[in-house]
């Protein structure tokens, strides 16, 4: 932890959080064009970009995680703001469609982003924050072949069994804690055993990206279909995404970038995750409304889809500065009290158990 961040690894997380708000984007592909070029172009989007997220998670796990009541306290407050402005839409553009039991589930997960799961990843991705001293001690009782053997493990039974066998020991598709805390693990193994690989080893690293993206995209455009097994490499826990995440972040890990605007872009990852496929779905249906003649592109559509996602991003970000300019003050507050509340059960329990 001690290596001092350049922009390349916050230019890697904008780079995952495209490839997420991309496959969230593919989905309305069918929207803008037809024909092969565009399902091809599917292939090609869906092949790589459900790495994003571990990608993410691979740059975090890198450079480790620490517990901090007043981070993660103001992170939970941006969640819930987020959350809260995509209720306030979904109530005024969609609330007449809505059922009074969804408006309700809604409103309790808008509040609760964490312990509702209302973003999978941000809940996992906390759940690992709030582990991690624990994690570190795990890690530190452990020498290079047994953190190996460990990680090996993990991913024969999370990532290489479900990848050849469809069968899933945790059926989430991977999205889910124990992929993440799989490809975590994965993160502070090369920070502590594997720094020098990509060095002595880039053509190899380059040819397993491009290999594993080619394999992908195959499997997306020949899926095997039997029965009710539908199943393709691209899903978040395939081994070849796997290949996928390590492979781009070794390919970027040594260049070295510095730039301010990056950094910043960078900070409001969460704002586009939390938002985008709400945003993306209204401005399909706003395209639709009111610009159908976008709808009739024939092949040359899917150029909407990296249009879209960059739109998106980029509101996302705008909201995000906005909401810090209003709302930073009333963060600064109410973390300073969480913490304070924090230590004053941390120092009871610590006199309970003397």
């Amino acid at each position: 932890m001690g290596k001092e961040r350049n922009s390349t690894y916050e230019f890697l997380r904008i780079i995952a959080i495209l490839m997420i708000v991309l496959i969230h984007a593919n989905i309305q592909l069918s929207v803008f064009a037809t024909g092969e070029i565009p399902a091809n172009y599917a292939g090609v989007i869906n092949g790589i970009c459900n790495t994003g997220v571990s990608l993410f998670i691979l740059i975090s796990g890198y450079f480790g995680v620490s517990f901090n009541v007043k981070k993660l306290t103001k992170l939970e407050c941006k969640m819930i703001t987020y959350s809260v402005i995509v209720l306030i839409l979904s109530m005024v553009i969609y609330g007449s469609t809505m059922s009074t039991g969804d408006k309700l589930e809604l409103v309790v997960k808008s509040f609760l982003p964490f312990s509702s799961r209302n973003h999978w990843f941000y809940s996992c991705y906390v759940i690992i924050v709030l582990f991690s001293g624990f994690i570190e001690k795990f890690i530190g009782t452990l020498n290079k072949k047994s953190f190996l053997a460990f990680i090996a493990i993990m991913m024969l039974c999370f990532s290489v069994l479900p990848t050849f066998l469809y069968f899933e020991i945790v059926p989430d598709n991977g999205k889910g804690l124990i992929q993440m805390f799989m490809v975590y693990m994965v993160g502070r193994y090369i920070r502590l055993y594997g720094d020098d690989f990509g060095r002595q080893h880039r053509r190899l690293i380059i040819g397993c990206f491009v290999g594993a993206w080619v394999i992908n995209f195959i499997s997306f455009e020949f899926p095997i279909q039997a029965g009710g097994i539908y199943h393709t490499l691209c899903k978040d826990n395939s081994i070849t995404n796997m290949i996928l995440a390590v492979s781009l972040f070794y390919i970027f890990k040594d260049v070295k970038m510095q730039s301010r605007f990056i950094n910043k872009m960078a900070s409001y990852v969460f704002a586009i995750f939390a938002m985008n496929y709400f945003l993306i779905n209204v401005l399909v249906d706003w395209i639709k409304a009111y610009l159908p003649q976008l709808t009739e592109l024939g092949a040359i559509g899917f150029v909407m889809i990296p249009v879209i996602a960059v739109i998106i991003m980029i509101v996302c970000v705008l909201v995000g500065i906005i909401r810090d300019l209003l709302l930073s003050g009333l963060d600064e507050l109410i973390s300073v009290k969480i913490e304070a509340l924090f230590k004053r059960m941390h120092g009871f329990l610590d006199k309970t158990t003397d």
